[in-house]
């Protein structure tokens, strides 16, 4: 049984003060946002800058008193030091500014209170993160429905990100300086991105790069890579890296989540994650760096465009710092060198990952066993006894996905590779060289465009090509909508109605075409519950794009149904791809549009599973009776 935190054992005391610190960071929090929210200058902020510091430098130092307090009264001080890590180095990094200050000269002393405030600041950003993310282990322990907890944890984030974009410093000056109306409008448009970002979708009405500052674009960063490992998933992470161990409803909460099957194996999947998706991140960003022109800026500029697209990339969210997303370097070869294999492995799901890497575990491990055994003269044991065997779970991404992309590539290339524009449309469309439209593009040229789209089209969002009516066919628009139905895989970074859930119900069709009595594939049979689910998830998925559909039908009079069952399936798949109709809604288009991004990455049976009642087992049967069918 996990043992209570040691705010549980102290005394009323330490309650109060537990209590203050709440208060006080809450208003320290507020204090940063009008700091640093509302103008380039923190001296035009519109509170003073002596009451700013003054209530943060309280929530620090309350911040240590109460940790001190916990140390001094817990019974064994040196687990509780270990344990709140963050805090025993908080207490150093001050201990050391401090030291600083008196002992240097007085511009030292200048540069060390600079230094101090900002160390202070980010202190708290770090200290208020990790109390939230306790918050969320609180709940999670009380509430009664992982799903529901799923949904509030993404609600909140996206009011949060919604209220940071809105800040008058996170927009451009031609936005900030909105009034009445405008101003009405300007927050529903940061509040649709935040949507997008969290939700890992990529659909945009402000241009990210030219109508969002650079503290705007950390915050959809923020967002992208908080909606693309999950709430709990990051809260778990931070759990397990302080050493706390996990309780049995807090890793039946994360197997929910991760979609795992070993609850023994939770915390080693959850570390698994973090370990994966920032390696991932990094090694693209390293390869996308090279890629931008000199144009850009200074080296921090590239260092930064470099991670914002292999976060984008491996969340699947398709956001991109260039009006015309990928099209300016669809030749890079770092386009398809790195943003295509992030969408993959991103899209694959992390208990795919972590299948693989226990095969690949396994090979290390079995040929040490079997060069130890030769050097004593034991018989090596057969390779097929000794690999690792990969999860039906497993074979069924692999399958899915292969035929997904290259059979997805392939109808793409083919409908792409006639000219079937009108002359309206040839006159609306870029011509020359230098032109987007896949049908006007050499044949090598085109493939690699085509594979590209077809990897993209199912959940990331990017496009080297234009995708708009006037640049590409309805045959590939229509691929493309069912592409970005079907999605990625179970407990990836990417949305949809599922890899395996749309691959276990054609399964289920094939196998009663064959008169078999249940469901088989690669030698094993898929439980009827599994198959009850994946249809449940499929119907969910089809009903909630036919729904929004039909309710642009009749918000967006004038719009043809192709743009808006393209658009549809994008903000349902959370892909994030767009014919240009988006930044063309109206208010109440946009708000459908985010509650299909939404609904798109809660996932329909979350969202089924979250709002329906607690669930009570029947103690009787109906008598059977046939049905006609067909």
């Amino acid at each position: 049984m996990e043992p209570a935190p040691a705010e549980q054992r102290s005394p009323i005391a330490g309650r109060c003060l537990t209590a203050a610190v709440k208060v006080v960071a809450l208003a320290a929090v507020v204090s940063l946002c009008l700091e640093y929210g509302f103008h380039e200058n923190p001296a035009r902020a519109p509170i003073p800058p002596w009451l700013a510091r003054g209530v943060q430098l309280l929530t620090v130092l309350l911040f240590l008193a109460e940790y001190a307090f916990a140390v001094l009264t817990a019974p064994q001080r040196l687990t509780v030091v270990r344990e709140r890590w963050l805090d025993t180095g908080i207490l150093g990094i001050v201990g050391v500014l401090l030291i600083a200050q008196v002992s240097l000269s007085q511009l030292a002393v200048l540069r060390a209170s600079t230094a101090c405030i900002i160390v202070l600041q980010a202190i708290l950003a770090c200290r208020t993160g990790l109390g939230l993310v306790r918050i969320s282990f609180a709940s999670s322990k009380a509430a009664p429905r992982p799903a529901r907890l799923i949904l509030l944890s993404f609600a909140g984030v996206i009011f949060v990100g919604g209220l940071l974009l809105s800040l008058p410093r996170a927009v451009a000056p031609e936005l900030r300086n909105e009034e009445g109306p405008y101003l009405a409008k300007r927050i529903l448009n940061c509040f649709f991105t935040a949507s997008s970002a969290t939700c890992v979708t990529g659909l945009v009405i402000y241009d990210t790069e030219k109508d969002f500052t650079r503290f705007g674009q950390i915050v959809i960063l923020g967002l992208i890579q908080i909606g693309g490992l999950g709430i709990m998933v990051l809260g778990s992470v931070f759990g397990t890296l302080a050493k706390r161990r996990l309780s049995l409803r807090r890793s039946l909460l994360l197997q929910d989540a991760t979609s795992h099957q070993t609850l023994g194996q939770v915390s080693q999947m959850v570390t698994f994650i973090v370990l994966a998706t920032f390696g991932c991140e990094a090694v693209g960003a390293a390869i996308l760096y090279p890629m931008w022109p000199a144009s850009i800026g200074a080296i921090s500029e590239r260092v930064f465009y470099s991670v914002f697209h292999a976060v984008s990339a491996f969340c699947n969210a398709g956001f991109a710092l260039n009006r015309d997303n990928l099209i300016p370097y669809r030749f890079g070869w770092a386009v398809y060198m790195s943003i295509m294999p992030l969408i993959v492995i991103g899209g694959l799901g992390f208990p795919v990952l972590f299948d693989v890497a226990g095969r690949v575990r396994s090979w290390r491990a079995s040929g040490a066993v079997a060069d130890q055994g030769n050097a004593e003269g034991i018989p090596r044991l057969p390779w097929r006894r000794r690999r690792h065997r990969f999860s039906l779970h497993s074979r069924l991404v692999f399958a899915s996905t292969a035929f997904l992309i290259f059979g997805g590539a392939l109808l793409i290339f083919v409908f792409e590779s006639v000219d079937w524009r009108t002359p309206a449309q040839k006159a609306r469309a870029p011509a020359g060289a230098s032109s987007a439209v896949m049908c006007q593009m050499s044949v090598g040229e085109r493939a690699a465009a085509a594979l590209f789209q077809s990897v993209t089209t199912r959940t990331a969002g990017f496009n080297t090509v234009a995708t708009d009516v006037d640049s590409m066919s309805s045959a590939t628009h229509f691929v493309m909508c069912i592409l970005m139905f079907i999605g990625a895989s179970p407990a990836s970074t990417g949305g949809g109605a599922k890899t395996v859930s749309v691959f276990v119900m054609v399964l289920a069709v094939y196998n009663t075409l064959r008169q078999r009595q249940s469901v088989e594939s690669l030698g094993r049979t898929i439980p009827d519950l599994v198959v009850r689910r994946a249809s449940v998830v499929v119907l969910l998925m089809f009903a909630l794009v036919s729904g929004i559909t039909l309710l642009l039908c009749v918000t967006e009079q004038g719009v043809a149904l192709q743009e808006i069952l393209f658009e549809t399936c994008s903000a349902c798949g959370t892909v994030g791809l767009s014919t240009g109709l988006t930044p063309r809604l109206t208010i109440a288009g946009r708000i459908l549009i985010m509650a299909g991004m939404y609904a798109g990455r809660v996932g329909p049976l979350t969202a089924l599973i979250a709002l329906a009642g607690r669930s009570v087992t029947a103690r009787y049967d109906y008598p059977p009776e046939q049905v006609v069918i067909g």
